[in-house]
């Protein structure tokens, strides 16, 4: 749900986030769940800066229980450095902010349980993101350091189905915590493993549309520098494209090369750009010899 527009920037909470300051405030917390929801903002925040910093104009903020996510109109996804360094800026931000509080609690400068609470949500935040799983922050450098070498698509699956399982642990712990009468846990852990559950259906949804759009401005940068990288891909004539789609990357320009003899036939090689523009015209699962 959109709660504002400031300068253009679009900001939303996602219901998991509402559920979790309910949850706060039922049990009569609300003084730590607008501390949450400040940190949260401030977290956001740093990823905005930095992608700001790094030319990006970002449209519209999108938060979660324990941080969120800036959508930006230029792609960053599969930018090793921008992505990682956009990614881990909301960690940094929590734990400057708690080792600032710290340092006033040991002088005796600021203490009661609002310092103590404090330092402890601004270590849940950092650490809680830095989980290498998506949407987290943690699992985005994992994807932006190895998409190249996996392929984008498949490592956003892969991580995205991490972060499902964490989830599903999240929501044993909450079963465990049945039996303990630790409401506020319980509360936490189920709206947590229903978040990575319908976040990780999104990332994997949504991960081939980024990845076409990813190829787009890899072709505009080819022309833009005059020279890429490449790399060699072999399949068989009965692939579909879409496997072939999955395994190419971002910063690399592919060729496809189909093997020739009587076992695979004529032996020719495509541009990923054939591969791309075939499968628009002929479906994800039409097999790669017929282009």
């Amino acid at each position: 749900m959109e709660i504002a527009r400031v300068q253009g920037i679009s900001i939303i909470v996602h219901p998991t986030f509402w559920l979790v300051l309910l949850a706060y405030g039922v049990l009569g917390m609300m003084t730590q769940a607008l501390l949450i929801f400040l940190l949260v903002m401030g977290h956001e925040l740093a990823h905005l800066l930095t992608a700001k910093a790094y030319g990006f104009r970002v449209i519209g903020l999108e938060l979660y229980p324990f941080g969120g996510a800036a959508h930006c109109e230029d792609l960053f996804e599969g930018r090793k450095l921008e992505e990682s360094m956009m990614a881990i800026a909301g960690p940094v931000f929590n734990l400057t902010l708690l080792f600032g509080a710290q340092a006033l609690r040991w002088e005796g400068i600021w203490t009661g349980p609002l310092s103590e609470d404090f330092v402890q949500f601004n270590f849940w935040l950092a650490v809680f993101n830095l989980v290498p799983v998506l949407p987290l922050d943690g699992g985005r450098v994992v994807r932006a350091l190895f998409s190249d070498v996996f392929g984008f698509v498949q490592t956003t699956k892969a991580l995205a189905r991490a972060g499902q399982a964490f989830g599903t642990i999240l929501g044993i712990i909450g079963l465990t915590l049945l039996g303990q009468g630790a409401y506020d846990g319980i509360s936490i852990c189920f709206l947590l493993a229903g978040f990575f559950w319908v976040s990780g259906h999104k990332e994997i949804a949504s991960a081939r549309l980024t990845f076409l759009r990813q190829i787009t401005r890899k072709k505009e940068e080819l022309l833009h520098k005059g020279l890429m990288k490449s790399k060699s891909i072999t399949v068989t004539a009965e692939i579909s494209l879409i496997r072939v789609v999955e395994e190419l990357t971002p910063d690399r320009y592919a060729l496809i090369h189909l093997p020739g003899g009587e076992a695979f036939g004529i032996e020719r090689t495509l541009t990923e750009t054939q591969v791309v523009e075939g499968m628009l015209k002929k479906g994800i699962h039409c097999p790669v010899g017929e282009l």
